[in-house]
């Protein structure tokens, strides 16, 4: 057994098991609305398709997938279209209107779904190319669709409304079925097209933006996931999605990282976003220089999208990304409006992570920190020099929660019925050395719950959930077990090295709103969760080790709104 298997293991075996003490809440239908996150106006959503800044009105134009069948049926008859809506701080965003509707083109050529793609402005007009099905046949194409009121909706189809680039192209898709999720930019005086393939990058170019042949004239053409994956097995993981190429600054110079998202079995990770830092040859292909790292490390950071030049020759010091939060394994299945797995399902569902500005580091590493300033914050309270032995909770006595590999678990911070909207900034400190003995939060809203356990002496943790609202979803108790066992099965979740390990003083942040929960350790490292309960209260807990005793946190938490 490797390093990574001993410490996983230690980790799994100090979680005891609970059992959910609350019953089900008062439930609405309609939909699960995130206080300060952005969500859907109606319907279901995913994929974010490009965040893009409008010179002319200063603002971001921001464009994701939507469905008019909801929640409940996210692929249903009437298809995919893309919403939009604008920002300036990525806290407060506009009305939310469609962009592209999810019938279009040609009569017989044309989509009836639009799916990802991405928005590049030529010649000052903003162009969408979007993948989606063809309405003859189904089979995913490639389509562009020009705006005439600077991006708010694109309405006239190029090509007379057929696929710019058609699956049946003998430089198309090695397995003739995946075509989809186009990223377009310019490189060096070319316009480039970047094509997830299933197990490839198609590449392409263009001197018109319609016909487009391959990058490569004498090559494939295809980033294989040597390249793309490099470091990591790439077999059972397929398709890759959702590919965006940026140039960042770094230190050492400017390199290209190629974001996409994936999923890594081999190492418990479900699907996630994942980039790889390296640069572009003389045609365009991506050419990886180090191996790949997963930007977010819970299991719904998905479908990801990122501010940053589609020029690639322009550099970026910072860029800021946003991620749907969401897992096609469990939100796209039916998630019911009660904690207890019964009546309706939600008819709206559909909501994003904080947006975190990214930077690249000499280690080719990306830093990330979330965009808050505009947050506003209510009911601020500050616990300092919080102990086993001064506890903030109903009593203020000594109690232990459990016994661990390390001993017994102490309770600090127990205070139940707060809202579910919060920020809670945790320092932990050890008054005579590094900190010692394992750090646990556990989050109660409803029925449902999250925990937390972490190792500061190796770096490593562990996160698992439950939400009653999964069971019995269209494909029975499928969605419930991949969300409450992760991809280390047994109701074990996901285990993330954070690398923060060693130290006398952490500082943990956790953002929770009705529908996430985002934890950041104080290097940037970032774990996202789906919360999917519609309760406006929670309990918030924190336990520790404390084989020294010498283990202090002080608290602050506050209410989180916009």
């Amino acid at each position: 057994m490797n390093k990574r298997s001993v410490m996983v293991s230690a980790i799994l075996a100090a979680v005891a098991v609970v059992t959910p003490t609350a019953t089900a809440e008062p439930t609405n239908p309609d939909g699960l609305v995130a206080a300060y996150h952005l969500t859907t106006k109606d319907g279901w959503s995913n994929d974010l398709q490009s965040i893009v800044w409008n010179e002319k009105a200063k603002h971001y134009d921001l464009y994701f997938l939507h469905s008019a069948d909801g929640a409940e049926n996210p692929l249903g008859p009437r298809g995919q279209d893309w919403y939009h809506t604008t920002t300036t701080d990525f806290v407060h965003f506009t009305d939310q209107k469609q962009a592209i509707p999810a019938s279009g083109g040609h009569t017989t050529d044309g989509w009836k779904s639009a799916w990802t793609g991405s928005v590049i402005t030529h010649g000052g007009t903003p162009t969408a190319y979007i993948s989606g099905l063809k309405k003859t046949d189904g089979s995913q194409n490639i389509w562009a669709v020009a705006s005439t009121d600077g991006g708010a909706t694109f309405t006239k189809p190029l090509n007379d409304g057929k696929p710019v680039l058609d699956i049946t192209a003998p430089s198309a898709s090695v397995n003739r079925t995946d075509e989809r999720d186009p990223y377009v930019f310019t490189y060096n005086g070319k316009t480039l097209m970047y094509v997830a393939e299933g197990d490839h990058i198609g590449v392409y170019r263009s001197t018109d933006g319609i016909r487009w042949t391959k990058a490569d004239a004498a090559a494939e053409a295809k980033i294989q996931p040597a390249t793309f994956f490099r470091g990591r097995t790439w077999s059972d993981n397929a398709p890759i999605e959702c590919p965006v190429l940026k140039t960042m600054k770094t230190p050492t110079g400017d390199k290209q990282v190629l974001f996409f998202g994936a999923k890594d079995a081999s190492r418990g990770e479900t699907t996630g976003t994942y980039y790889t830092v390296g640069h572009l040859d003389a045609n365009g292909m991506f050419v990886a220089d180090t191996d790949t790292q997963r930007l977010d490390h819970g299991p719904d950071y998905y479908g990801a999208n990122f501010t940053g030049s589609t020029d690639i020759t322009t550099a970026e010091a910072t860029i800021t990304s946003l991620g749907w939060v969401g897992n096609w394994n469990y939100t796209a299945d039916g998630v019911h409006a009660a904690d207890n797995g019964s009546g309706p399902y939600l008819r709206r569902l559909g909501s994003y992570s904080l947006a975190r500005e990214l930077t690249l580091g000499a280690d080719n590493r990306i830093t990330q920190k979330l965009k808050t300033r505009d947050l506003k914050y209510r009911n601020v309270k500050t616990h300092t020099g919080v102990t086993k032995d001064k506890p903030i909770s109903a009593t203020g006595k000594t109690w232990v929660d459990r016994k661990d590999t390390n001993g017994d678990v102490y309770g600090l911070y127990d205070v139940p019925d707060q809202d579910a909207a919060q920020k809670h900034t945790l320092r932990f400190h050890n008054t005579a050395g590094n900190y010692t003995g394992r750090v646990y939060i556990d989050l109660w809203q409803g029925g449902d719950w999250v925990r937390f356990n972490y190792d500061p002496t190796d770096g490593w943790y562990n996160v698992k959930a439950r939400a009653g609202e999964l069971d019995n979803s269209k494909k029975g108790q499928d969605s419930t077990h991949y969300y409450f066992d992760g991809l280390l099965g047994n109701g074990n979740g996901y285990s993330a090295q954070s690398l923060v390990q060693d130290q006398r003083d952490i500082t943990l942040e956790v953002y929770t709103d009705t529908t996430s929960v985002e934890f950041v350790f104080p290097n940037g490292h970032t774990f996202t969760i789906a919360r999917f309960s519609q309760s406006d209260k929670q309990d918030f807990k924190v336990f520790t080790e404390d084989p020294t005793g010498k283990n202090t946190v002080d608290i602050e938490v506050g209410d989180v709104g916009r």
